[in-house]
């Protein structure tokens, strides 16, 4: 049975780096036995690989091709919603949506233009702000529609022990 896992969460970060790096090889790089690899992967778990081996997990991770650091960006988003701790606010979500719907478009246009023949050098520049300014705004919108989640499935629920 397949279990639904929240991103950026312990748990998904778990699935994802066993997924590429193979259950029995997480078991061996922790010095766990296979079945604690599957029960932090277990989106109802309360328990979660210690630091270090967090750690270890996001070099094998990128040691075996993957992008990212999964628990390091589980960890990091978490700890923006301990910290910001934003209120559900529709018309807040809704401000940050037209905002972010906004910023894709222009950093779309930006990178199209890139595309032309001989872009300068001015414009690379333009596209890369465009482009950051957009994953900004779209980063805004993934912890305002965090906020809306009910107590118990937001990322890290009953696997940090933060209480969020």
């Amino acid at each position: 049975m397949t279990h639904q896992r929240a991103p950026l969460t312990f748990a998904a970060a778990m699935t994802q780096i066993a997924a590429r790096i193979g259950y029995p090889a997480a078991a061996t790089l922790a010095g766990r036995a296979e079945r604690t690899i599957y029960a932090w992967a277990h989106p109802g778990s309360t328990t979660a690989p210690p630091i270090d081996q967090a750690l270890a997990f996001d070099a094998a991770w990128r040691a075996a091709g993957g992008d990212g650091a999964p628990f390091l960006d589980a960890f990091a988003f978490q700890l923006g919603l301990v910290v910001e701790r934003q209120p559900p606010c529709t018309r807040a979500l809704v401000d940050e949506v037209g905002t972010a719907s906004r910023e894709v478009g222009e950093a779309i246009a930006a990178s199209l233009a890139l595309t032309c023949s001989a872009p300068s050098p001015l414009e690379a520049q333009r596209a890369f702000a465009e482009v950051t300014q957009a994953a900004d705004a779209i980063d805004a919108v993934q912890r305002r529609v965090a906020s809306f989640l009910p107590s118990g499935t937001a990322p890290g629920a009953g696997s940090t022990g933060v209480t969020v």
